[in-house]
């Protein structure tokens, strides 16, 4: 005996003027119906979720652009500050080549400079850029390393040679006197004769203040009215020693300790003398050296 089907039907009542609708279906066509419409509905309910989640990857997508564009311009302006430093290194490099040279020290090579730092280079670009500022700032840290290095090896030996330094005759022993007569042969200005004149005189009025040229200690002190006239002498060891004569007044005494640059006397014209100046010699291993050569200020104003 045939199995009976079930159908279902659906009555549609508008208002009154029109008339009652009735939609009969089979339950099978029931069924497909609900089927299509939840099939739809899920459709439309994916496709809306899929856009939001693609608004919203693309709005974190251009907040990452706008997060990657800001890290590379700070990466930008870190590697200019970073060549600004490798340019100050570069000077502070040649100034400590100068002052090893002064030292007496031997240069450093380019290997010690270089600071030793190196490593393997990233893959990802991003990370490349951060990983080559550490490797320059690397380098900066550890050549910066070296030069205080230097430095310190450079004091230190300034240090030890600072007193030999400061025993070597090098300033005006008169701030502002007038060369007026070379060390050398002249024209004795008395006899009118040729003759060798063993130091270098500075003109200058009478009272101006004379100068140590170096470290060392007072040799002798003399006051005459004939040859040298008032005159010291500064024994600054090795063998180096500077004569001060014609001085008007003498302000130190034999034995006295004396700094470059003390005031030990004044300027005169006693003993052998035409008019107020220093006479004023070096004398190294008992033979007379030019004092022009060991003043290491302004050349002296030849009239």
């Amino acid at each position: 005996m045939a199995k009976k089907s079930k159908r279902f039907t659906f009555v549609v009542i508008r208002e009154t003027e029109h008339p009652i609708r009735q939609l009969r279906l089979e339950a099978w066509q029931l069924r497909l119906l609900l089927g299509a419409s939840a099939l739809l509905l899920l459709i439309l309910l994916v496709l809306g979720v899929g856009g939001l989640f693609r608004g919203h990857s693309s709005f974190e997508l251009r907040q990452a652009e706008a997060e990657n564009t800001r890290l590379r311009e700070d990466i930008q302006r870190v590697h200019a500050r970073v060549a600004g430093l490798e340019a100050t290194l570069q000077e502070i490099d040649e100034f400590q080549r100068w002052t090893r040279t002064v030292a007496k020290l031997e240069p450093l090579s380019d290997e010690v400079l270089a600071g030793g730092v190196g490593g393997p280079a990233p893959l990802n670009p991003p990370t490349a850029e951060l990983a080559s500022v550490d490797r320059r700032l690397d380098r900066l840290s550890g050549r910066a390393q070296v030069l205080r290095r230097s430095a310190e090896s450079v004091l230190s030996a300034l240090r030890d040679d600072q007193e030999r330094l400061s025993r070597i005759p090098s300033i005006r022993p008169v701030v502002g006197g007038r060369l007026s007569s070379r060390f050398g042969r002249r024209v004795d200005p008395f006899t009118g004769r040729p003759a060798f004149h063993r130091g270098i005189d500075l003109s200058a009025r009478k009272g101006t203040p004379i100068m140590a040229t170096a470290d060392g200690r007072v040799l002798k002190v003399r006051r005459s009215d004939t040859g040298y006239g008032n005159m010291l002498i500064i024994d600054h060891g090795n063998g180096v020693e500077t004569r001060y004569a014609h001085c008007d007044r003498i302000l130190v005494s034999e034995g006295q300790k004396i700094a470059r640059g003390e005031v030990v006397a004044t300027v005169g014209s006693s003993g052998h003398s035409t008019a107020p100046h220093l006479h004023y010699e070096v004398i190294r291993d008992d033979s007379y050296g030019n004092p022009s050569q060991y003043i290491l200020s302004d050349e002296f104003i030849v009239d």
